[in-house]
């Protein structure tokens, strides 16, 4: 299948004694990059770059160069990923070969956010998206613009921002006239009933966003969660609520298979969907942004569903037990 022609621009030029060398090192091979006397502009004609191929030995001196940066994102993922599974030694040979390095768990955009946080001059990066189809197809065209900060990566995509111009010109014309009112109300009584969801995949996918949101606002306000969860909220960053909406929908019929396949051992422990499977669920994905997926083999999903629950449901108990009166729980018992 052919891909679509993606184009991107950045703006302002990133000051070159803000990037790290290991940071330089990703952003010109994941896009096509340009050094003005302004800074770093990012920019490419055919689209990011993933996974990008770099010498070992290039490296491995970008990484040691950055040894100031050791806490910085970017430096632990690649720390992690990359040079703790490459093989140890000092063989020319060994250095000079070419490796892989698969960012779809760390996209482009998470290092230029490090670079924002760290810098003292940049405030934030503008990134401006298109893309169409070699074909020229109307309907393949579409953009999307992305404000890089400090503390957020927010996205939309150009449906999202005409669906949010149309819901203000229908609220325009509701003002105006009453019978756009019952007109509003019919379409969307309508695709209400042509939705093939039924009740039961309503509520799945309400409760896990519900356990999303959960988890994004503890994440948000920096209490501890999951690796996976800090992942998650990554993810949410790029790609935006729209698309992480999308991604819900995709789950419920995974989340209900799984919840099939675990719910007598769910009933005879007294768990619920909502308050405890659902959030376990969550909990146990793996997220980039082309959705989430389980991680390891079926069984080993399901026991880290259980293995979720269960820790919750137990730092529920923990967390209660300082407001537990011993005595007069022993003397109602």
């Amino acid at each position: 299948m052919t891909t679509l022609e993606t184009r991107i621009y950045t703006y302002p030029p990133i000051p070159l004694a803000d990037i790290s060398p290991l940071e330089m090192l990703i952003l010109t091979n994941v896009l096509e990059c340009s050094e003005t006397e302004a800074g770093l502009i990012l920019f490419t004609d055919f689209g990011p770059t993933n996974p990008i191929r770099v010498a070992r030995s290039e490296l491995a001196d970008a990484y040691r160069a950055s040894a100031q940066f050791t806490e910085e994102p970017v430096n632990v993922f690649i720390a992690s990923r990359v040079l703790a599974l490459l093989p140890a030694g000092g063989n020319v040979a060994q250095d000079d070969t070419m490796i892989s390095i698969d960012l779809s768990q760390f996209p482009w955009q998470f290092v230029v956010q490090g670079i924002v946080a760290r810098s003292t001059d940049l405030r934030e990066v503008t990134v401006i998206q298109w893309m169409n189809h070699p074909s020229q197809r109307p309907e393949s065209y579409g953009a999307g613009v992305s404000l890089i900060t400090a503390k957020a990566i927010h996205r939309a995509s150009s449906e999202d921002l005409l669906a949010r111009f149309r819901l203000q010109d229908q609220a325009l014309r509701s003002a105006a006239s009453p019978s756009a009112r019952l007109e509003s109300n019919s379409a969307l009584a309508g695709i209400a009933s042509s939705d093939p969801f039924r009740v039961k995949e309503f509520e799945a996918a309400l409760c896990i966003w519900e356990a999303m949101l959960y988890f994004r606002g503890l994440h948000q306000d920096g209490q501890p969660v999951p690796e996976t969860i800090v992942r998650m909220a990554q993810i949410w960053d790029v790609v935006g609520w729209q698309a992480m909406r999308s991604h819900v929908r995709a789950l419920v019929p995974f989340a209900l298979d799984i919840y099939d396949r675990l719910f007598e051992e769910l009933e005879k422990e007294g768990f619920t969907f909502d308050f405890d499977f659902a959030p376990a669920f969550v909990e146990a994905l793996l997220w980039s942004d082309e959705g989430a997926d389980r991680a390891g083999e079926p069984e080993e999903f399901l026991d880290d569903v259980m293995v979720a629950v269960r820790c919750r449901r137990q730092d529920v108990i923990t967390r209660n037990a300082p407001g537990v009166n011993p005595d007069s729980s022993r003397a109602g018992s």
